[in-house]
């Protein structure tokens, strides 16, 4: 690898290699590349200490913290999962239960349709409903709403 001789890794250049794998993390979240900028700094730091350590060595280095640094990182949000506010995030139609709604078609064979904001819902339940009539959300099923006629 003659044309890496003449290029010299200092900590600087590791430092700005953290601040690019956080800028990844920023566009491209996976919760990956903050861990290798965590190893980045790492090295930059030995780097800072060390000013003598061959490329080759401070790759190795970075290459073996990255793979740490990710699966340790892995397990920690495995143990200490992020916490929300809202229990029904990504499960639109958890929202609606117990909330009551008109239909816009007839219930036949036990299905037919809501209108929720901008949307209709197909909903099921064991019973006959004219348009208009009011249901009640009592489940869903997949995206299918389970109702009981009020």
């Amino acid at each position: 690898m003659d044309f890496l001789d003449g290029f010299i890794l200092n900590h600087w250049t590791w430092f700005i290699t953290a601040l690019l794998l956080i800028g990844l993390e920023l566009a491209a979240p996976g919760v990956v590349f903050l861990w290798m900028a965590i190893a980045s700094v790492i090295v930059g730091g030995i780097v800072f200490f060390d000013p003598g350590l061959s490329w080759e060595v401070q790759f190795i280095i970075f290459a073996i913290l990255s793979i740490i640094s990710v699966f340790a990182g892995r397990a920690f949000l495995k143990r200490n999962p992020i916490e929300t506010d809202d229990t029904n995030l990504n499960q639109r139609g958890h929202q609606y239960i117990g909330q009551t709604y008109n239909l816009i078609r007839d219930m036949k064979n036990g299905k037919g349709k809501i209108r929720i904001g901008d949307s209709n819902w197909s909903v099921e339940g064991d019973f006959e409903a004219k348009e208009n009539d009011k249901v009640k959300v009592i489940g869903i099923d997949s995206t299918v709403l389970k109702v009981e006629k009020l």
